[in-house]
């Protein structure tokens, strides 16, 4: 019997007021999102054209004109999505090709997505495409500087909306995108008037998409500038490239309060597992909760295929063998975005592991 493919998640985030419902109630409207399972926790002005087709004292399904369900999510989201699926079933409907799940405004995205790697259940029968988070361009820059969810919900996207532009002036924009590529400089930016944006820019992120692996695309590693400051022969750190345009007046202010760092470590030489092992159990066990996200593609000792890893604060998923060909080099890369935690230290502790095999 056949395995049935994975079902790609897309987590849509934001904080309170970024506009994710706007942007929702455009999208669900689309052709594109056509047998699109789309989970909320709240319908609010979503569905005005919409055929109700189940409702409990809990939950409530609805179907839109463009084809796509709506599920509203109370309490656990393994129970909501396994619900849902059994009543497309039971109606003979086929699997959704695609889930959408909007968090609330305060919610950390680190949670569910924790929640995608763990579940028994849930990672089965779902993989994690991207995550898409809005940020509202006329308070935006006072909601990062105020509220620490905005700063981790920015953190940890791989594709960054900055919507109601129209209503903020130019140098505000500009001023928001800036610091938003020093916070995420992996993530695609794009800005949104009236939540006018095709439902297609919240997909393909993954590092599994169109049929291939895409590790390039899903690593993003060449968005980072290297550091002259190699601190030891055949590693290099590679930070964050500098802002876009000028800086505004208020951009010292957000530098001190913004504590996310987004950095990418290199390997030239190809690394033995323990040390690997040993370097990524120190960290989790030091700093786990500070490790918002990491992603890398890593080349060991002991193998020829590379591997992909990625993590959560301290849960990982299965690291995922790559074929040879997806990649173009031996070097392995390790994308970090952290909270309070110098690259350098990062950095540090991987050539004490090293050091100490090399020297056994």
């Amino acid at each position: 019997m056949t395995t049935p493919p994975l079902i790609p998640v897309n987590v849509l985030t934001g904080f309170l007021g970024s506009g994710k419902t706007t942007l929702l109630n455009r999208w669900v409207r689309q052709t594109s999102m056509d047998n699109t399972l789309v989970v909320i926790n709240e319908f609010g002005d979503i569905g005005l054209d919409h055929q109700l087709i189940t409702q409990s004292d809990e939950q409530a399904v609805i179907e839109m004109s463009s084809g796509c369900l709506c599920c509203t999510l109370r309490g656990d989201l393994s129970r909501t999505l396994r619900e849902a699926l059994e009543d497309l079933e039971v109606r003979g409907k086929p699997a959704p090709a695609r889930v959408v799940i909007e968090t609330t405004g305060l919610a950390l995205p680190t949670s569910l997505l924790q929640l995608l790697m763990t579940d028994a259940w849930l990672a089965h029968r779902f993989k994690l495409d991207s995550v898409v988070c809005c940020v509202d361009a006329v308070n935006g820059e006072a909601t990062l500087d105020a509220h620490e969810e905005s700063r981790q919900q920015v953190g940890v996207a791989d594709k960054l909306l900055i919507t109601k532009t129209d209503l903020a002036e130019q140098a505000r924009v500009s001023g928001l995108a800036n610091r938003l590529a020093r916070l995420n400089p992996t993530a695609e930016q794009w800005q949104v008037i009236d939540g006018k944006l095709s439902a297609s820019l919240l997909v393909g992120a993954g590092l599994y998409a169109d049929g291939g692996y895409q590790v390039d695309q899903w690593l993003k590693a060449g968005r980072y500038t290297v550091s002259a400051a190699a601190s030891h022969a055949g590693t290099a750190i590679s930070l964050s490239p500098g802002p876009v345009t000028a800086h505004h007046s208020g951009d010292l202010h957000a530098h001190h309060i913004d504590s996310i760092r987004a950095f990418c470590f290199t390997v030239e030489e190809r690394i033995a597992p323990d040390t690997l092992e040993n370097w990524l159990d120190m960290l989790m066990s030091l700093m786990g909760d500070k490790m918002l996200r990491i992603k890398a593609v890593v080349h060991l000792s002991d193998r020829d295929a590379p591997l992909a890893i990625h993590g959560v604060q301290q849960i990982f998923h299965p690291p995922a063998e790559l074929p040879l060909e997806s990649v173009s080099d031996r070097v392995s890369r390790f994308v970090f975005i952290t909270q309070h935690i110098a690259p350098e230290t990062v950095a540090e502790m991987y050539h004490f592991f090293s050091a100490s095999k090399e020297s056994a």
